[in-house]
């Protein structure tokens, strides 16, 4: 099974004015405009994320090729 995860905002690790309060503000701000996805941070892809909701990854899918 394939997911649709989109990939918002990928996160630079070397920003030293990002904060993760900055992260948390914009994950909110898309859960407010899409409220029928589950917005997430992705730490493999170290960006914002969504799926749809009720969307459930497979075990081990992120490691798949």
């Amino acid at each position: 099974m394939e997911l649709s995860k989109r990939v918002w905002v990928r996160i630079d690790r070397n920003d030293p004015q990002l904060t993760l309060r900055d992260v948390a503000d914009r994950i909110k701000q898309l859960q407010r405009e899409h409220p029928d996805l589950d917005v997430f941070f992705d730490g493999d892809e170290f960006a914002i994320c969504s799926r749809p909701k009720g969307e459930v990854p497979e075990a081990g899918a992120a490691h798949k090729a």
